[in-house]
């Protein structure tokens, strides 16, 4: 693996998109403004007070996921590997089209700033605050061991876990 900068090159134009189709981004940034104007009128005080924030804490919270979505930080790189494309596969009862791939180079796998290291850092918050270790470390097991028991690697695709749906 060459250096941090030639890696950082290569791979970066990958590592930045939307996460969302533009229109379900939208609706989020309008869900986002909504929930700003609750947050100054003080409408979700005893949410974000129980939490030990205040209403500007708050706000900067959901700006800084919001924003931070659009970033990853890389931490490996999987070698080129053949993936059958343009085909329809079903994963739990649920088709997907896999994409067409022009040029597989391989597959970063990278840590997304608003979705996971925000999230992690408020989590740790809580747990120093309200001192929940044990809780915490029974509800991350339970979580951790129910996923990769349900997780199944679906090639082109991913790992996906089924999603429990009432029929």
């Amino acid at each position: 693996m060459g250096t941090w900068k030639s890696f950082r090159k290569m791979y970066s134009s990958q590592l930045h998109y939307i996460p969302l189709a533009v229109p379900f981004f939208l609706i989020l940034a309008g869900l986002l403004l909504f929930l700003v104007v609750l947050i100054q009128i003080q409408a979700l005080r005893y949410a974000y007070a129980a939490l030990g924030l205040s209403s500007t804490v708050a706000l900067l919270l959901l700006l800084a996921s919001l924003i931070g979505s659009y970033f990853n930080i890389p931490i490996a790189h999987l070698p080129e590997e053949k993936v059958i494309s343009g085909q329809i596969i079903e994963v739990f009862g649920i088709r997907y089209i896999v994409p067409v791939v022009a040029d597989w180079s391989g597959t970063v796998i990278a840590i997304n700033v608003g979705g996971a290291v925000i999230p992690a850092l408020l989590s740790l918050y809580l747990l120093v605050r309200n001192q929940i270790w044990v809780s915490a470390a029974i509800a991350t097991f339970c979580v951790a061991l129910a996923s990769y028991l349900l997780a199944t690697p679906v090639p082109g695709m991913g790992i996906a876990i089924p999603v429990i749906a009432h029929r």
